[in-house]
């Protein structure tokens, strides 16, 4: 049903409603003449109340419709005389270039090159929207999770398909849980069963038992209560009492469940009210845990970690190669940033309403680094201050996708063979490291660097007969980037010691996008630096052997693990 009919059959509905109320206020005048009795003349007003009303409400609907109905008639003829102008448009076209085609003698060459012009701009167009629409991870660092359905997702992996079926080969060496020894042993279970044959009913002999162990967790709710003695001074009368300063209250949660409770928020990433259900589905009688106790708890062991963050921080500011990139989160609907410090050893994690320098300057991480230090990121321009004093090097995998996408948008041959030369030095490297080698030969620097300049000079020409197309933009701005940062990414060409990829800042801020998966954003920025704070204990506890529940569990004893360098 269209709007148009709805219209009607309410308009019908109505007058019929109408009728009904005439009919009914003839008959309140008979009423009034004694016709009636009083409780029948009662139930006419009631109905003429409530037909009055429905009445109202079904002109009101009436009138929305109708309303909407003319919105559409007129969207409905503005798109038609937007069709019929863009056809004209279309026609004239067409002539133009028919005549340009075939009447060679009446023909204008200033029209002729304007319509070609135009022709080659729609082209820009229609190769800019398939561009768009073929995008994937291998060229845009799009997620795989934001795909489009029609497309196959495109996940990389360097590996080749060997052909052979999925899981353990044969011959695979089987792994399975240690027996357990006699002493290991806490419970047994006997399973009994009838001294009758179940196949003829005859008798059964006892030959041997057999044994099966099973390793199990079980959760055991305890009360503790803890008792404190207190003395009086017999010379002063000051009181003196034994204390554990892990009591702050007369009855709070222990360790564990707190422990607990923090692994959850803080490693599985589950929201507070479904933690909440969580722990007290363990025990409904005692643990009735609730949202705000869980906020407390990430504040309270946040503001304990200070001297934790302060040895990382000083860590990363001491580390000969750091890495560091930031991503957006969610602060109540606004768009905030998270960023990452750190190398293999270390993860220094800090949260900022905005992704500018006075985040940077609040870190203060990379103004404290010297001309000795050198940071790996994603060509974040930023890092390019002339307040600044540390190397730069630049991710290459970032390269890559650009110059991938550069030649799918324009399909010029310099940005696949600049690829293929930077891929193919990569895996030379790669080489040379594995035999024990640690730098290449003259030779193959001179020639990369020729190769280099050459294929610079190729792009440039490619890019100036085409600088009026829509990715022009985007192509000039890669060539001068690979021409004025020339130095910063081929560093590792001289220095093998040096990374080519920023992949370890990308994994290391993996989580805080299935953390707006699964528990969605943050109600403040004040919370999303409590679980930066955190984030920073256990993963850089977890980056030097330690588990993360058992680091959380010192935290929650009052005995964090300290950081050593």
């Amino acid at each position: 049903m269209d709007l148009k009919q709805a219209y009607e059959l309410l308009r019908k509905e109505k007058f019929s409603l109408q009728n009904e109320v005439g009919k009914l206020r003839k008959t309140i005048d008979q009423v009034s003449s004694g016709s009636y009795e009083d409780p029948l003349k009662i139930k006419h007003l009631r109905q003429i109340r409530d037909l009055t009303w429905k009445n109202r409400s079904l002109q009101e609907e009436a009138d929305r419709y109708h309303s909407l109905y003319s919105h559409q008639l007129e969207e409905n003829a503005r798109i038609r005389l937007e069709n019929k102008e863009l056809l004209k448009l279309n026609s004239k076209l067409q002539w133009q270039n028919d005549c340009y085609k075939n009447v060679h003698s009446d023909r204008s060459e200033t029209a002729y090159e304007a319509a070609q012009e135009e022709i080659r701009s729609l082209k820009d167009e229609v190769a800019r929207l398939r561009s768009l629409l073929g995008r994937n991870g291998s060229e845009a660092g799009i997620p795989t999770s934001k795909t489009p359905v029609s497309q196959k997702k495109i996940i990389p992996n360097s590996r080749t398909a060997s052909g052979r079926k999925k899981g353990g080969q044969p011959g695979h060496k089987k792994c399975s849980m240690a027996p357990f020894s006699d002493d290991e042993i806490t419970d047994t279970q006997d399973h009994p069963l009838d001294c009758i044959c179940p196949c003829c009913g005859g008798a059964l002999e006892h030959v041997r038992d057999i044994t099966k162990d099973e390793l199990d967790y079980e959760i055991r709710t305890v009360k503790k209560r803890h008792s404190f003695k207190e003395y009086v001074c017999a010379g002063c009368g000051h009181t003196v009492r034994s204390k554990d300063d892990s009591l702050k209250s007369e009855n709070q949660y222990g360790p564990v469940i707190q422990t607990l409770a923090m692994s959850l928020l803080d490693l599985g990433f589950v929201s507070i009210n479904r933690t909440r259900k969580i722990l007290s589905g363990m025990d409904p009688g005692s643990l009735s845990i609730s949202d705000g106790y869980l906020s407390k708890l990430q504040k309270r062991y946040a503001l304990k970690l200070r001297g934790f963050v302060d040895d990382v921080r000083q860590a990363c500011i001491t580390a000969p190669i750091l890495y560091w990139d930031d991503t957006v989160i969610f602060v109540n609907t606004s768009r905030a940033c998270f960023r990452f410090y750190g190398n293999e050893r270390v993860a220094l994690y800090c949260a900022h309403m905005k992704k500018d320098m006075d985040g940077i300057l609040d870190d203060n991480v990379l103004p404290q680094l010297t001309e000795s230090n050198t940071v790996m990121h994603d060509h974040n321009f930023i890092n390019y201050n002339d307040g600044f004093s540390f190397r730069n090097i630049e991710c290459l995998q970032h390269l890559e996708r650009d110059l991938q996408k550069t030649y799918n948008a324009s399909n010029h041959q310099w940005a696949a063979d600049m690829k293929e030369l930077i891929t193919g030095m990569i895996h030379k490297r790669k080489l040379l490291v594995s035999s024990g080698a640690g730098s290449f030969s003259d030779e193959e620097l001179s020639a990369f660097r020729q190769r280099y300049d050459s294929l610079l000079r190729s792009g440039y020409k490619e890019y100036f007969k085409e600088c009026l197309s829509y990715f022009s933009k985007d192509e000039n701005a890669l060539l001068l980037r690979l021409e004025q940062y020339r130095a910063n990414y081929t560093a590792w060409l001289y220095d093998f010691s040096l990374p080519t990829t920023n992949n370890l800042s990308e994994r290391s801020l993996r989580f805080i996008k299935s953390k707006e998966k699964i528990s969605g954003q943050f109600q403040n920025i004040e919370h999303a630096k409590y679980f930066a704070v955190i984030r920073t204990y256990i993963e850089t506890c977890a980056r030097n052997g330690v588990n993360e529940y058992q680091a959380l569990l010192r935290l929650a004893k009052g005995s964090p693990i300290p950081w050593k360098n």
